[in-house]
């Protein structure tokens, strides 16, 4: 995620997508870190600058209850990130625990549900000038951009 604006910079592409959300987070620990999701407008342009949207995609539907969506699916994945680095670190072989269920809070179900949704259709169309640009079939939900990043 080289993109970014104003006085924020997105972090870095971390090859997957929701990593890149759970950077959007405040460290814990970190100095001077903040929430970078902190209202529907940073949301839209976090969903750009990672190209789950192309860049002037109207969002007209978003509000803070998507902002609230991505940020339980942003901690779900940080629990889960978390408790496997914690498995790693503790020399336990992973495939020899079950991650989710009470324990992790139901992050993981919650986080497949969530990428059970059907994602948004993408389509090439002639741009100015006739080259071929990225859309979208339709304008996106909440959830298709979650089971994206899910």
């Amino acid at each position: 995620m080289a993109a970014g604006r104003g006085a924020y910079v997105w972090r870095f592409d971390s090859g997957r997508i929701c990593l890149d959300l759970v950077a959007t987070g405040p460290a814990g620990g970190t100095p001077r870190a903040r929430e970078q999701l902190d209202g529907p407008g940073r949301l839209a342009d976090w969903l750009t600058a990672a190209r789950l949207v192309p860049p002037g995609t109207a969002l007209t539907a978003l509000d803070t209850t998507w902002l609230t969506r991505f940020r339980q699916l942003r901690a779900d994945v940080d629990r889960l990130m978390s408790a496997q680095l914690a498995l790693a670190e503790s020399g336990v072989d992973p495939s020899a625990v079950q991650l989710g269920g009470p324990g992790d809070g139901n992050a993981l179900d919650r986080v497949n549900s969530l990428a059970a949704e059907a994602p948004p259709g993408p389509r090439a169309v002639r741009g100015e000038g006739g080259a071929l640009v990225r859309t979208l079939s339709a304008e996106p939900g909440c959830a298709g951009l979650l089971a994206v990043v899910a």
